[in-house]
């Protein structure tokens, strides 16, 4: 079961660096996430619900401000 804190580490490193587009298991590795196909389909769920932008494949980043 993943990290209930995971989806919100996660926001902090993509808001942190807005202009970097991270790949999945720069993320995995960063959070020391050892399951990295696990990890990646919750990005692309998360993606899916709006929480972080799939920039291409496998590269993500946070979702754009409105200004």
């Amino acid at each position: 079961m993943p990290s209930p804190d995971r989806r919100g580490t996660v926001l902090e490193l993509l808001a942190a660096r807005p202009w970097r587009a991270w790949r999945g298991t720069e993320l995995a590795a960063t959070l020391r996430i050892e399951n990295i196909n696990c990890f990646r389909a919750q990005l692309s769920q998360w993606s899916h619900q709006g929480s972080i932008n799939k920039i291409g494949p496998a590269l993500y980043g946070p979702m754009p401000t409105s200004t």
